[in-house]
């Protein structure tokens, strides 16, 4: 079944960095709780917008050439994105002239043939990057990337794709190429690694994914090559 994609970008909403991201992004957790009683109507907890105990979040803020974008991935993920943004419309007291509105639809399914992709500015674990910094070998290091994107991929598939697994379905990932970017600012202060990562899967995955952590603030966004 397909699974529906909102993208709502914001063109007129400038966010110039991380620190003005995690602003609006406390801004719209502030909003939905003061506004409970509408998501509750429709089933929809208010933690699907970010929840450090879920594994993958399907609500995802990031910027487009500086500007507001906020992508949905699934059918609660998207009411509830729209449900947002009729209140933000509503309390914001501005005006947006330019709106881009953009809906899609994925289907996930495995495939005979890798497909490549990049991923930018991947977020890992302390712990996962304290481990291959230890490694002495590039192999050692592709070896536990490929092990996280795996994880990180199963884990979309699952939680937001709806998809069960069976026994043989077997998700390979190969890292084709890796560079390290530096420390990223997260939630609450915190810094993680991160990785810009060339990689071919045997998954379809959506144009719009992003994957590790904080991809609720958009980080580890996917791109077909």
């Amino acid at each position: 079944m397909p699974i529906p994609i909102l993208t709502l970008r914001l063109l007129d909403k400038k966010l110039s960095d991380m620190k003005q991201m995690t602003i609006f992004f406390n801004d719209v957790k502030r909003l939905i709780k003061d506004n409970k009683e509408l998501f509750d109507a429709e089933d929809i907890p208010l933690k699907i917008f970010h929840d450090k105990n879920i594994h993958y979040s399907g609500i995802q803020l990031t910027r487009y050439r500086g500007a507001v974008e906020y992508t949905g991935i699934g059918e609660k993920e998207v009411r509830a994105l729209e449900i947002w943004y009729g209140l933000y419309c509503e309390n914001d007291g501005n005006v947006f002239r330019n709106i881009q509105v953009i809906r899609e639809y994925y289907i996930p399914a495995f495939t005979v043939d890798y497909i490549p992709y990049t991923a930018t500015n991947l977020l890992v674990k302390k712990e996962i990057n304290e481990d291959m910094e230890k490694q002495n070998s590039t192999f050692a290091i592709c070896d536990r990337l490929e092990k996280y994107l795996y994880g990180n991929i199963k884990a979309f598939l699952i939680r937001v794709a709806g998809m069960d697994l069976k026994e043989n379905d077997f998700i390979s990932v190969k890292v084709i190429h890796n560079e390290k970017r530096g420390l990223k600012n997260t939630f609450h202060g915190g810094k993680l690694s991160a990785y810009d990562i060339e990689f071919s899967t045997n998954v379809y995955l959506p144009q719009t994914l992003r994957l590790g952590q904080a991809v609720a603030l958009g980080y580890g966004e996917i791109r077909h090559r």
